[in-house]
């Protein structure tokens, strides 16, 4: 995008820093369930009660996720990212009793003009996103999230994976004979 560009888009954006980075989190996401052929319910503005922004549509149940997006790291910084919660988010994972992900995209470098690269070979994002699974985590006022953990089309069948692995598990207080 060339510098003119910008400064025209500025008189136009409706959106602030944030929000629009916001959107762009969660927009990346759905790309990455569209690659995988996974729909995507993002969770109304100002209901998302439950701490997520939206879930993931298997076959079996949704999962639900949790996306933040952030141009504080480096996709290719240090081996982690560690973004901060609130108690009130892990009190509402932890109660899920369906697998819950945190996914954080990072958008690098920080500068909304260059988060798409638009060539002739196609548009590129300029950004990662990694994952953690939340709803197992012990309470903590932070998650640190492995850049091992790189969010793709193959992530979700790790999530399909775990979603499957939660209904066959037995249920708590029932024994066996």
């Amino acid at each position: 995008m060339m510098d003119g560009d910008s400064e025209a888009l500025n008189t136009i954006a409706t959106l602030g820093a944030n929000s629009a980075k916001s959107r762009f989190g969660v927009a990346y996401l759905r790309s990455v369930c569209s690659q995988a052929g996974i729909g995507f319910d993002e969770t109304s503005p100002d209901e998302d009660v439950l701490a997520v922004d939206g879930h993931l549509s298997f076959e079996l149940c949704p999962v639900r996720v949790q996306v933040k997006c952030t141009g504080q790291f480096r996709i290719n910084g240090g081996p982690t990212a560690t973004w901060q919660t609130e108690p009130a988010w892990h009190r509402k994972w932890t109660r899920s009793g369906t697998p819950v992900y945190f996914v954080l995209v990072i958008v690098d470098p920080d500068d909304q003009k260059l988060w798409l690269d638009h060539s002739d070979q196609g548009t590129l994002q300029r950004a990662a996103a990694f994952w953690a699974r939340v709803d197992t985590l012990p309470a903590s006022s932070a998650i640190t999230l492995s850049k091992q953990r790189r969010l793709t089309a193959a992530t979700l069948l790790e999530w399909a994976t775990d979603l499957e692995e939660a209904f066959s598990k037995p249920a708590m207080g029932t024994t066996h004979a």
